[in-house]
């Protein structure tokens, strides 16, 4: 059945020409990072703005990409047809958002080791990108906790677009004000790149962080599972699932 549904969401994301542009995003953006780097069009007070955007943008990207998926398949009324199906709607519904959730964990994966932005191992790019695609799910279920159409759809997902300015702002923090900035999902992933980043200065004595890269990963996953898990509330509560 997993792979039967496998197919069936793959063979809809090739129907759909935004969605095939978003599957080739990853390569786009990881080909235009090492570009700009690799050929010094990136000022090195701009790489660790530039690395950090690159990590944290397939996360929302790819949940946008699901959020709008879930919302074709209400209008389809998809759902209503599962309900009175021995499939169980919850299944169908973390089936769609966890298939997305690999696209962008596998994108953030491939972006930041291609690009070369930030300088570590296979290892902690995947937890990284693991941490980044997080926020796949938690966009997804506020496009369709807020939104009954396409258009609201847009609306919503612009608005939430607006925490990715925080991680933005908190990139001029290494003190406590940083703290200001956490609520937005991608936080701490962009301050785990901010982290990589430093390490020589840091280990040089010459700049302090209030968490390592490895803390920043675990307090990041914890606190992004919350809203996952929050969204996913609020979601069933606004479509009565």
């Amino acid at each position: 059945m997993l792979l039967a549904w496998f197919k069936f969401e793959l063979k809809n994301l090739l129907r759909n020409k935004m969605t095939v542009v978003m599957i080739f995003y990853p390569l786009i953006l990881g080909w235009l990072g090492r570009y700009l780097i690799v050929n010094n069009l990136v000022p090195d007070e701009a790489l660790a703005l530039t690395a950090m955007l690159m990590t944290v943008l397939v996360g929302f990207a790819y949940g946008a990409m699901a959020g709008f998926s879930l919302l074709d398949d209400r209008d389809d009324q998809v759902f209503i047809s599962i309900r009175i199906s021995p499939v169980s709607l919850n299944l169908y519904i973390w089936f769609k958002v966890l298939f997305a959730y690999l696209f962008a964990l596998v994108g953030g994966f491939f972006i930041v080791w291609f690009s070369g932005a930030v300088t570590l191992s296979a290892g902690d790019i995947l937890l990284l990108a693991a941490l980044s695609a997080l926020q796949t799910p938690i966009t997804a279920f506020l496009v369709n906790a807020f939104a009954h159409n396409k258009v609201e759809g847009f609306v919503t997902m612009k608005a939430s677009g607006f925490m990715l300015l925080f991680p933005i702002g908190s990139l001029f923090f290494l003190d406590a004000k940083e703290w200001l900035f956490a609520v937005a999902p991608a936080h701490w992933a962009a301050k785990a790149v901010q982290r990589a980043m430093l390490q020589p200065l840091i280990e040089a004595d010459l700049l302090t962080m209030n968490l390592s890269f490895y803390q920043y990963i675990a307090v990041g996953v914890v606190y992004n599972l919350i809203l996952v898990a929050a969204t996913f509330h609020l979601f069933r509560k606004k479509n009565e699932i």
